[in-house]
């Protein structure tokens, strides 16, 4: 019954205390639905695309879960099942939640254009130059870390005799290892998946974008498609290496992040979140019925000790100490930067309403963190805690050299849950669980890879601005000149857009010729700064482990959120607005993640031929950091002192 319990308050907890504070949030904001949103006033068809919220949404969130909520916690549950679902709850609604919903806002509300541009505006030049490298940096990470997990989880091959199958079986495919060890390749079915949909997605685009096909008819034709691309995948798995699989998906995302946002970005995700709906509400029967039941997996073993619900002891030895280990690891289920580009990226460009800011933004996060929470539940009835270890820490606890694999570790606790609530093979509920996380995995790919793109041409703008082939035409720097283009200033009034707000365009730009001119022609192509999104994403995935990279990138991920939650509460001060609900989770996070970013500087040094590459990223997240900080106060304080002699908002 504890599963039961578990479920219960992550829910009410979730969606009634968080549908409080986002209500109280959302009036200290002075949210306007009237006010026009960028998606109508820039709409250019091709990243501005004024798109229904229910779409909106599921883009966004199967962008923002990708493997967060499934891999951190797999991963730090370890530190015992307790610790982990208050971290989500508590992180989920008080911080993760409040940075999503307000990166949406401010980014929405500035034009749609990304955080990057907003700290530009109102700090200046080089604190842009700075957060921007630091996000590409992040990115990358992010890809790289997701590309292994996605080649991971296309390759699986579980063991035969852990999967509860009958020999001779014909439902999955099985293959002898050079050990003589028989194999069910699962992965090959969520491959299968994953190019059916891929196909399709343009079509689906088309429709909901183009003919204005009513979106639950899209719904219809995405939930037909996602049948039949399993059905497909149990009938014709495709068996393919890992390497195969990164350079294939690396080539996929390169064409998807210069190609309009609805052939297959919006439509793909669309397509996808109906497995991700599906799975979940899956997963939460799944849960129901087994802790109505009674049922764990020590029955399956014949009274294992399952996963406790405090562990420190092994926790700190396989991933590092309680504090910061546990709070960095369970990333995206609690609080995630990588959310903010997202929002400033793809979402604000696509709104119809600010109101949907806070539909789309705190909501979403609350749904993620729901899912963080049922994939705890999962580990409290189906893992055993033996099989877990062998599974996801056995170098630390086991002293094995055989790489950590996550993927694994989810397979089969789901398989073990299914098991016992419905009574199905094991290889049942370990393929239900595959798909679900692959979901999620390729659908963030997709966004990030399109917004490292976004990104870098913002660098080459504001680097080479007063070159003629990136100087802004007359009409643009003219217009902004005039006001159309305002940033909210101080007391919610629109203010006279900065020096800092455009990329210095000087009235005589400076002509360019042969070599020069060449190379800046080349760095205007959307196609080679997508193709140098791919490229930083393979040097990172090819340089480290699964475990090493989850833990790197979850670092500068959950780093970049205590900044953004810094930048929006200096934006709040700036407005006059209370800014209390983003500056105190601000400074936990700061805290949390520069205790962990110099843990993993020193680690890294103690091997520092194998993790070069990690390494450097790391010493420059901790460089751009210091000085950010340092810009951001010191901007507060010139702020303060010359417009804010008023009382300052409580």
């Amino acid at each position: 019954m504890t599963v039961l319990l578990v479920m219960a308050v992550s829910a009410v907890f979730l969606f009634g205390v968080g549908r409080l504070y986002s209500g109280y949030i959302s009036r200290k904001l002075g949210m306007d639905p009237a006010r026009p949103t960028p998606a109508v006033t820039k709409a250019d068809g091709r990243d501005y695309v004024a798109t229904p919220t229910a779409v909106v949404f599921a883009h966004h969130f199967a962008s923002i879960a990708g493997a967060g909520p499934i891999v951190g916690p797999v991963i730090a549950v370890i530190y015992g099942w307790l610790p982990a679902l208050l971290w989500v709850l508590l992180g989920g609604v008080l911080i993760g939640a409040v940075h999503d919903y307000l990166a949406t806002y401010m980014t929405t509300r500035e034009g749609g254009i990304s955080v990057a541009t907003i700290v530009r505006r109102m700090v200046g030049t080089g604190p842009f130059l700075a957060i921007t490298v630091m996000i590409v940096v992040m990115l990358a990470l992010v890809c790289a870390a997701f590309l292994n997990l996605s080649a991971t989880a296309l390759t699986s091959m579980l063991p035969f005799e852990r999967l509860d199958l009958p020999p001779g079986q014909t439902l999955f495919r099985v293959v002898a290892t050079a050990a003589g060890q028989e194999q069910v390749v699962i992965g090959g079915i969520a491959s299968m998946s994953v190019v059916c949909i891929t196909i399709v997605a343009p079509l689906v685009g088309w429709l909901y974008i183009k003919k204005n096909v009513a979106v639950w008819k899209c719904s219809l034709l995405a939930t037909a498609v996602c049948t039949v691309s399993i059905a497909a995948g149990v009938y014709r798995p495709i068996a393919l290496d890992a390497l195969t699989w990164k350079l294939l998906l690396s080539a996929y995302v390169l064409v998807a992040a210069g190609a309009p946002v609805w052939i297959f970005l919006q439509s793909r995700d669309f397509i996808n979140v109906h497995i991700l709906y599906v799975g979940m509400a899956a997963l939460v029967v799944t849960l129901a019925v087994a802790g109505l039941r009674g049922a764990d997996a020590s029955q399956l073993k014949g009274g294992a000790e399952l996963i406790p619900a405090l562990n420190l002891s092994e926790g700190n030895k396989a991933n590092g100490f309680f504090w910061p280990g546990l709070f960095i690891l369970i990333a995206c289920g609690a609080v995630s930067g990588f959310h903010s580009l997202c929002a400033g990226g793809t979402t604000c460009k696509q709104l119809t309403s600010e109101k949907a800011t806070r539909q789309i933004g705190y909501n979403a996060m609350l749904l993620e963190s729901f899912l963080a929470a049922c994939v705890i539940a999962v580990f409290i009835v189906g893992a055993v805690k033996a099989d877990y270890i062998r599974d996801v820490h056995p170098k630390a606890l086991l002293d094995l050299q055989v790489e950590s694999n996550a993927v694994l570790g989810f397979a089969m606790a789901v398989g073990n849950t299914a098991k016992l609530a419905f009574g199905v093979p094991i290889a049942v509920g370990a393929l239900a669980g595959m798909v679900l996380l692959e979901g999620f995995l390729v659908t963030t790919l997709d966004t990030a890879v399109r917004l490292t793109r976004y990104l870098i041409e913002e660098v080459w703008r504001t680097v080479f601005a007063r070159l003629d082939v990136f100087a802004q035409p007359v009409a643009m720097r003219e217009q902004a000149a005039g006001g159309v283009e305002m940033p909210i200033g101080a007391d919610g009034l629109p203010v006279a857009p900065s020096v800092a707000d455009q990329p210095a365009a000087p009235s005589k730009p400076i002509a360019t010729a042969g070599l020069l001119r060449g190379i800046c022609l080349v760095l205007r192509q959307y196609w080679f700064n997508s193709g140098l999104a791919v490229a930083l994403m393979l040097a990172f995935a090819m340089t480290g482990g699964q475990k090493a990279l989850w833990a790197i990138f979850a670092t500068s991920n959950q780093l970049l959120a205590a900044l953004v939650l810094s930048v929006a509460s200096l934006w709040l001060l700036r407005q006059g607005r209370s800014f209390w609900f983003a500056l105190a989770p601000a400074a936990v996070m700061l805290v949390t993640t520069l205790t962990s970013l110099c843990l993993e500087i020193v680690k890294l040094i103690d091997n520092p031929g194998k993790n070069i590459t990690l390494l450097i990223a790391e010493v420059v997240i901790l460089g751009i950091t210091t000085y950010l900080l340092v810009a951001g106060v010191a901007e507060a304080i010139r702020f303060v002192r010359t417009r804010g002699h008023a009382t300052l908002p409580a």
